[in-house]
């Protein structure tokens, strides 16, 4: 039986293929899920993304949580996917109930609970599972969701990016070899997918991706900005906001979500009694526009902008890649909770004009198609550029030179690019090879995080957004020169590719005649060169 999960910032939702109905299905799971209304179909049966831990050995996920009144208790965790797409969980930890609780450990856990829950209710021991991952997530998330879920799917684990998953989780609503473009806005990203579909299979559904792109904002963020909101309408200071904060922050929540379900205006009232402040809002769907209207800062863009400029980023690819223009596409389609807030269906409509815009499942369209997708193949292609860094001379100083670019498809079967390798001191016996994951994705800055200690003011240093990062900084030096390298010489050439696994592969050889050199590996064995298509780092 097939079965898919996708692990949502707010909300999670599990779908199973119903052998005996012949459908696709998002099961009830009684105590952990509930129902949420969405436009159009029934309500959608999701999981809240929250894990509370308390007194006893065994925490409450999901629906628990709601059930007990325990949201704001401070043992409980939400968001946890933002934590792991932005640190892998490395943030700081909580103390509860005596003991230090991590990110990463509160993820672990609420991915092992709920599909722990899924197996026991709906699974078989030989099941597959596919999951789903954002378009722009970076190697440390989709290895942690991989590895957390394998614990009780050992059968075999499926990766599917959400954009494209919502794609097929549409098939009922699309054309074969169409060009189509997904809108996925959720809790915290924001990822768009250009895709052309193939439905000829007999089994399963495909899509083949031609552009891709995707920014971290989502809902999560602009309960921040209504935060932001009502602190410079009211002039309240951080410490009246602070110390109710996460109460606050849940009501600013639950009235944006009243609103974008169609509600005229919704109000709600805290009581700071630490400040003896008293805090009232009434949120409006011009409110909302009003937000999400504005820029933050200087030069900074507005949501409607970076919604844009990551419909355009993914245009481009497409346009690159198969010469597809935005007017041929045949649909567009949204999916996510933010994908209901008040003028974003507008704006959308504004962007594509002329062209059909669908709504209906912006809870289940993901976990759907990703259940689709279980046992088919998609055409992969990088979202990210992955670097070396090189001495720039006319600027006198270090920059990225993609040697495998966003938007190549893999696997390569042979080398993308090939570079000079050289030698950084006069006599190099070792030479050292980082490979750089850079991204186009931006964070628009925002004023207050929950952390450890509740709600609290960002502090500048937090705001800085690094768009790139070494993947093998503590393995770099594998690169073996015998005789020794000089520096400035043009003696290692190295082709770059990528395989199937999406792991980064090396293409390397010395020119220097009668030489001896080798790579080295993790285990202490030599593999002398040339090399062809040798793994080096997991992309």
């Amino acid at each position: 039986m097939a079965l898919a999960f996708d692990f949502g910032t707010c909300n999670s939702v599990v779908a199973r293929w119903n052998e005996a109905l012949g459908a696709l299905e998002t099961p009830e799971l009684p105590n952990l899920g509930i129902l949420y209304p969405q436009p159009g179909d029934a309500d959608a049966r999701v999981i809240p993304s929250m894990i509370h831990f308390g007194q006893g050995d065994t925490p409450l996920v999901g629906g628990q949580v709601l059930a007990a009144g325990l949201v704001n208790h401070p043992g409980t965790f939400r968001w946890l996917k933002m934590d792991m797409l932005r640190t892998g969980g490395a943030n700081r930890g909580r103390r509860v109930q005596g003991k230090v609780i991590y990110p990463r450990l509160a993820a672990d856990g609420l991915v092992d609970r709920i599909l722990m829950y899924v197996r026991g209710m709906v699974g078989d021991i030989d099941d597959e599972l596919v999951l789903t991952v954002p378009v722009e997530a970076f190697d440390h998330y989709i290895d942690w969701l991989r590895e957390a879920a394998m614990k009780r799917f050992p059968g075999g684990i499926n990766m599917i990016d959400e954009a494209t998953a919502c794609m097929l989780g549409y098939t009922d609503e699309v054309l074969d070899n169409e060009p189509y473009c997904i809108v996925d806005f959720g809790g915290g990203t924001l990822d768009v997918s250009i895709v052309r579909t193939d439905l000829r299979s007999a089994t399963h559904a495909r899509c083949r991706i031609l552009g891709r792109a995707g920014e971290e904002i989502g809902g999560i963020m602009i309960d921040n900005w209504l935060l932001e909101h009502i602190q410079q309408e009211q002039g309240l200071a951080d410490e009246d906001i602070a110390a109710i904060g996460s109460s606050l922050l849940e009501a600013v929540e639950q009235a944006k979500i009243s609103i974008s379900n169609g509600s005229s205006e919704a109000s709600f009232t805290r009581f700071n009694d630490v400040t003896g402040r008293m805090v009232h809002a009434t949120f409006t769907a011009d409110t909302l526009d009003e937000v999400l209207g504005k820029k933050r800062e200087p030069g900074m863009q507005n949501l409607y902008q970076h919604i844009v400029r990551t419909l355009d980023r993914a245009l481009d690819q497409a346009r690159d890649r198969a010469g597809l223009r935005k007017e041929e596409l045949k649909g567009i389609f949204l999916v996510g909770g933010s994908s209901l807030l008040p003028g974003i269906e507008q704006k959308i409509r504004e962007f594509f004009p002329g062209i059909d815009v669908h709504a209906g499942r912006p809870f289940e369209a993901i976990a759907r198609g990703a259940c689709l997708f279980s046992g088919g193949v998609i055409d992969q292609t990088l979202t990210h550029d992955y670097c070396l860094r090189s001495w720039n001379r006319e600027l006198r100083d270090f920059e990225l030179v993609p040697v495998v670019p966003r938007g190549t498809p893999y696997p390569t079967g042979k080398p993308v690019c090939s570079k000079y390798i050289k030698a950084a001191s006069d006599v190099q016996d070792v030479l050292g090879l980082v490979i750089y994951e850079r991204t186009l994705m931006s964070r628009p800055l925002i004023s207050y995080v929950n952390g450890a200690d509740g709600l609290r003011p960002v502090k500048e240093g937090e705001r800085l957004e690094s768009r790139s990062r070494p993947l093998n900084p503590e393995d770099s030096e594998f690169i073996h020169a015998v005789p020794p390298c000089r520096s400035g010489d043009r003696r290692f050439i190295a082709g770059f590719g990528v395989d199937k696994h999406r792991r980064l592969t090396l293409w390397l050889r010395d020119t220097e005649p009668g030489s001896d050199s080798s790579v080295r590996l993790r285990d202490g064995s030599r593999i002398p060169l040339p090399v062809e298509d040798l793994p080096v780092v997991k992309l």
